[in-house]
This record gives C-alpha cells, sequence and structure tokens, in this order.
C-alpha cells in the first residue's frame, strides 16, 4: 500500500536510494512511475521530499585555505564548467514554448548533468557584471535567492559567498543554502581567460566549507559539484 501524501516518508540509506533511482530512470510513462513508487510504499511527495531533503549526517569541519588554493579550485571548477556545458550530444528532456531548453547528459566526472539554454532580453556584458559584481543583491531581482552574502573576496573575479534558497513545490523542497566558491571571466572560444573580445562570459561555482557557516537545522545544505551560468 503507498503512504499517504501527508505521511511522513519512510527513511532510507544512501545505498537504497541509489537503487531506487537506478529502477525509477529505468519507467516510460508517468503511470509506471508511479506504480513502481507505489510498489515499495511511496507516494510521489513523499519520494520527492526523500530525494530533496536528505539530512546531512557529516560531522561539520571547515578551515581556511590559501589564496592560491582557492584561486587553483576556482579555475579548475571554472574548466569543468566550460567543458562539460560544450560536451555534445545532449538528451533533450523538456522544451518550452519560448524557445527555452532543458537537455540532460550522463558524465564520467559529476554523474548525470541538466543544461538550460534560454533567452534574456539584456546584453550579456551587462549580465556578466551584475553577476560578477552585484551578487548581494540577487535576492532584489530573484524571488528564488532569499539572502546572498559576500562571505571574502579571493582575486579578480574570485570570491565565497553564501546564499539561502526558498522552497518549493508545495512544501515538497525544503529551503536550503549553501557556500560557493565562484570564478567569473572573460572567455574565448577555447575557454580561457581574455582580456579583450570575448567570445562568451561565464559565472562558475563549486560548494566549499568555510569557517562560520555550518549547515542551519531548518535547512538543506545543498552541494554544488558543478554550476555556471
Amino acid at each position: 500500500m503507498a503512504a499517504s501524501p501527508s505521511a511522513l516518508p519512510p527513511t532510507l540509506n544512501d545505498p537504497e536510494i541509489e537503487k531506487h533511482v537506478e529502477e525509477l530512470e529505468k519507467v516510460k510513462s508517468p503511470e509506471e512511475f508511479e506504480s513502481k513508487l507505489s510498489k515499495i510504499g511511496f507516494s510521489v511527495a513523499n519520494w520527492m521530499k526523500i530525494l530533496f531533503n536528505s539530512p546531512q549526517e557529516e560531522e561539520f569541519h571547515a578551515e581556511w585555505l590559501t589564496i592560491d588554493e582557492y584561486k587553483a579550485q576556482a579555475h579548475e571548477s571554472m574548466q569543468n564548467a566550460w567543458r562539460i556545458v560544450n560536451l555534445s550530444n545532449w538528451s533533450v528532456e523538456k522544451k518550452g514554448a519560448r524557445g527555452d531548453l532543458v537537455e540532460s547528459k550522463k558524465t564520467e566526472q559529476f554523474g548525470k548533468v541538466y543544461r538550460f539554454t534560454g533567452i534574456v532580453e539584456a546584453p550579456p556584458k551587462f549580465l556578466y557584471e551584475e553577476f560578477k559584481d552585484n551578487i548581494t543583491k540577487l535576492p532584489e531581482w530573484n524571488p528564488t535567492i532569499l539572502k546572498s552574502e559576500l562571505i571574502k573576496e579571493v582575486g579578480p573575479g574570485i570570491d565565497l559567498s553564501y546564499q539561502v534558497t526558498a522552497g518549493g513545490g508545495r512544501g515538497i523542497i525544503a529551503p536550503r543554502d549553501f557556500v560557493i566558491l565562484r570564478c567569473t571571466a572573460p572567455l574565448n572560444k577555447e575557454g580561457q581567460v581574455v582580456a579583450s573580445d570575448p567570445y562568451s562570459y561565464i559565472s562558475s561555482g563549486v560548494s566549499v566549507t568555510v569557517p562560520g557557516y555550518p549547515p542551519h537545522r531548518d535547512l538543506v545544505r545543498l552541494v554544488h559539484k558543478l554550476e555556471c551560468i
């Protein structure tokens, strides 16, 4: 019997979750998805709560790295993001009426990643500078961001920031927070940083731990292995 949507979701360990995820990725219809969940005693809502609100059980430990270590990690993250987003043969997940596109791809290093393509009515350089220089103002125009705090400037285009995002899905997704090491830069076609005539702009990030920002008991600590705009 499937659990009611209001019931607390059963507890699963990571290997069990991974096993069920592998099985659910093979379904070919919403009906088959719900049927498989029902057989293991889940409603769709409770399954999503398990996926998106897994508790952090590891003891918090953080220490400051050197400036050079942060710079190296930031540049490595940026190069990884550039390489992944420019891979070929992505699978289409969803197409929007206004030309927006959601695609996915399985990678050896980061697992399954998603790429969103959309149109923003603003000059690329303006958007780049807005993300680069005004990260603390994100909540003013992005309703999904409740808090955006600059922790430390590491170097040109590299910083540490802390953000809190709103929950969603009618309570299925709990509010979450994350600490990000960001790298913003103008790039050429090969993904190398340039001083002028860029082919594109990038703002990439990877999750890190820093002293003074432990996981909050009322928030789910989000871990970004790879992200970029």
